[in-house]
């Protein structure tokens, strides 16, 4: 082969596939993945039931969705702090005859297929697609194509600022603030468009549906798809969806425009990017190798707000929910971090496309949404970490005790997520107090199930070094906890249809609860166990 990058990366290639073949536990999830998937074709093959939604309602919503990535990947990402090149990498490439420029060219596309990765969820939703919208399979590739298009430029973009202005932070900080601009010109646009749907809701009126079809207007049509980058990438997958010929090339164009720019830019570029990769690539070999000893890397940011120092309060076990409390003052805003305020935002925007239900469907539609999301941001939580620290063998406490203590906080935190979620929510589809009290409280039964399970697997694996397998047994494990709450709930809703979500929010928050204090009770000896394993 000519192309010495193009035989590195057919090699790479090679050797993941032999790698997957080879290990059992990746062979297994493989298919537990390939299950999953075509249950939700399955799932989602059937005809709807409701009348299909327009597409335009699903371009406005990629518009949003795919902003908020881009913003979250562009404003934290730069080439010091981006891991485009493993170590490996680095040890082959670098001392190479191979010109700089083609070598970072080579991370950036390779960054591409990482991002193509990264919308691999993306094919779990075809269910709820295919019902509301009527999107086949090959729409949501092209949906998922656009996901990748749009991180690929905010990586791109990020390296881009970095090359041309590293070392000076205000030039950095006025290309951050012009960013911020655009988007608050943009918001004010939208709102000048519909004023006339707008306005009438400040004086009383409900006419909720009107407001919502003059944004989804402005968003999914001209100029509102003009927004950079994210609306251009909407705009191609819905030029594609309506087979609007203008509106794809325009958007195609603009795209081909921002790439030649930015690779002509990071060209004439003098800043020479190896030393800052080297160090980005040492601290990920960092991070593998403390994830094959079992232990797990946490991202501290660069300013932390110290503001008063000491615990003050908390003696033996309770000092390390106080010590929790302080850490999330410190990382957060008040008791919520940064991931759970997007996840709240996301949930209460999604309202907005439910309210062609009736209150309770849409707002358990609402609530399966939000539990989705739970699982992940519990499975990667505080408590994973805190095991790995010594000072909670070191407490002269009962293991019990300190397990509760240890698990205080992330509850507590959890019923004021729901609050700020279900409230919100319910306001927007006219549901009624009791059904958002019941949302909940069945959000806090699953936060405590989810949690559990976490306390289960590690009771039983440990620092095991197969993560692949772990993942695998903490789903069977919460699909087991689970069962018997959802079980009881249709049961309960079947033969009390007429009592609304009681029922069915009642039979999972019981069974939920039940599980989850069951799961606790037979793991109460962890931290024991645990401390035995460390020595």
């Amino acid at each position: 082969m000519k192309s010495a990058l193009g035989y590195l990366t057919v090699v790479k290639l090679k050797n993941q596939l032999k790698g997957i073949l080879k290990s059992p536990s990746k062979l297994i999830y493989g298919l537990f993945l390939v299950a999953m998937l075509a249950l939700a074709a399955f799932s989602g093959s059937n005809e709807a039931e409701i009348q299909a939604r327009p597409l335009s309602e699903l371009v406005a919503i990629l518009v949003l969705f795919y902003s908020l990535m881009f913003f979250l990947v562009f404003l934290n990402g730069s080439a010091s702090n981006t891991p485009m090149f493993t170590l490996s990498d680095v040890t082959v490439l670098f001392p190479a005859p191979i010109n700089p420029k083609r070598i970072l060219f080579y991370g950036l596309f390779r960054q591409l297929g990482l991002s193509l990765l990264l919308g691999f969820f993306l094919l779990f939703q075809y269910s709820w697609l295919h019902s509301l919208y009527e999107i086949t399979y090959p729409q949501l590739l092209l949906i998922i194509l656009g996901y990748a298009l749009t991180l690929f430029f905010a990586q791109l973009c990020a390296m881009a600022v970095y090359v041309r202005f590293s070392g000076r932070d205000n030039a950095s900080r006025v290309i951050k603030g012009t960013v911020a601009a655009l988007t608050v010109i943009y918001l004010i646009a939208l709102l000048l468009r519909c004023r006339e749907s707008i306005l009438p809701l400040l004086s009383g009126e409900k006419n909720y549906e009107g407001a919502l079809n003059a944004c989804v207007s402005f968003l999914s049509t001209l100029p509102g798809l003009l927004f950079p980058v994210s609306g251009w990438a909407a705009g191609l997958v819905g030029g594609i969806f309506n087979q609007n010929v203008f509106e794809l090339l325009l958007c195609s164009l603009l795209l081909l425009g921002l790439l030649l720019g930015l690779l002509f830019s990071i060209l004439l570029a003098k800043n020479n990017y190896y030393e800052d990769v080297l160090q980005t690539a040492e601290v990920a070999q960092s991070n593998v190798t403390a994830q094959k000893e079992g232990k797990m890397a946490e991202v501290v940011p660069k300013h932390v707000k110290v503001g008063k120092v000491g615990l003050r309060r908390g003696a033996g076990a309770s000092a390390i929910y106080y010590k929790h409390k302080v850490e999330n003052r410190r990382s957060g805003i008040f008791i919520f971090s940064n991931v759970s305020l997007i996840f709240a935002a996301i949930l209460i925007f999604s309202s907005l496309f439910f309210r062609f239900m009736d209150d309770g469907a849409g707002l358990v539609a609402v609530f399966s949404m939000g539990t989705y999301f739970q699982l992940f941001s519990v499975a990667l939580g505080r408590f994973n970490r805190e095991l790995t620290k010594p000072y909670l063998y070191l407490i002269p406490e009962p293991p019990l005790k300190k397990l509760l203590y240890a698990l205080k906080e992330n509850l507590i935190a959890e019923v004021f997520e729901a609050v700020l979620i279900f409230v919100p929510a319910a306001l927007i589809l006219h549901a009624s107090p009791w059904n958002a009290a019941l949302c909940i409280l069945g959000r806090f039964s699953f936060s405590l199930l989810f949690t559990a399970g976490n306390v289960v697997v590690e009771r039983v694996f440990g620092s095991m070094p197969s993560k692949v397998l772990i993942f695998f047994f903490y789903f069977l494990v919460l699909i087991l906890l689970a069962a018997p709450g959802i079980t009881a709930g249709i049961f309960l809703m079947a033969i009390l249809p007429e009592w609304d979500l009681l029922p069915l929010i009642a039979g999972i928050f019981c069974g939920n609860l039940l599980c989850s204090l069951l799961a606790l009770f037979l793991c109460r000896n962890l931290l024991q166990y645990a401390e035995l394993n460390n020595r």
